[in-house]
């Protein structure tokens, strides 16, 4: 503890934050990762009422940041942090969904652009599948063909066959 500067008075300041899981592997976490006071002031500001530690570790190591939460909020969604997590870890950041936005998916649920994300539905994606003809597929079906591997190749193979 004394290596991390884990001291009583770190510990006295988290304590007033009313953190569940609190315990001193996690203040050790929270000076590793840097979560401290003003980090949380700073989520419980911006609307998210973080209480659990190991959301807030998890936040820093995967790179939860203000700007993701308000630029999500600014377009409309209303994450959770569980759903903050998840699209840090899978790659849905704001610009990316600014990407999907601009290919006509601008009101989808934040667990199908997770789920585009973690199926490998991206903007080229979408692109090649609507110069074959299918000009705005629903997000299930965009899911759908990538979990069961039809691609734009195969679609033009079954045309020409046609």
């Amino acid at each position: 503890m004394a290596v991390q500067d884990v001291s009583l008075d770190f510990a006295k300041e988290m304590k007033t934050q009313n953190l569940h899981n609190l315990d001193t592997d996690k203040l050790i976490a929270f000076r590793i990762f840097g979560v401290d006071s003003k980090f949380i002031q700073a989520i419980r500001a911006e609307g998210l009422n973080v209480t659990d530690s190991d959301k807030l570790i998890a936040f820093r190591i995967h790179g939860v940041s203000l700007e993701m939460i308000r630029a999500l909020r600014s377009s409309g969604h209303q994450p959770d942090e569980d759903k903050l997590i998840a699209m840090r870890i899978h790659g849905a950041t704001p610009e990316w969904i600014a990407q999907m936005k601009k290919e006509g998916y601008d009101h989808v649920e934040l667990d199908k652009l997770i789920a585009f994300r973690i199926h490998g539905v991206s903007p080229e994606f979408i692109e090649k599948i609507k110069t074959l003809g299918y000009s705005h597929p629903e997000p299930d079906q965009l899911i759908a063909m990538r979990i069961h591997g039809v691609t734009p190749e195969f679609i033009s193979g079954l045309k020409s066959r046609a």
